[in-house]
């Protein structure tokens, strides 16, 4: 048995193993759904805050802890537009 066919067996057995105990069932489902929950989490909070004159970007992506590029896609996502660094609705 050379290495290559060792490997491939062995990957086999690992992911039968993890395919009986039920590891890869909706597992893509499960990361989707988990997905648009938290964007459409972020889509009602930053609603909520561009309401309370919160229209910084730099100060609504370090509220959410995400990246500034991130958080201007949530912002056009929710159909506001971005204008000197401000969030307008």
């Amino acid at each position: 048995m050379t290495i290559e066919e060792y490997k491939r067996q062995s990957i086999k057995r690992v992911n039968k193993q993890a395919a009986v105990s039920g590891a890869f069932t909706n597992c893509f489902d499960k990361r989707a759904q988990s997905e648009r929950q938290r964007t459409s989490e972020r889509k009602r909070r930053l609603r909520a805050l561009v309401r309370s004159n919160v229209t910084e970007v730099d100060v609504l992506s370090q509220y959410f802890m995400i990246s500034t590029s991130t958080m201007c896609k949530v912002i056009y996502q929710t159909g506001m537009r971005i204008k000197n660094k401000r969030v307008v609705v």
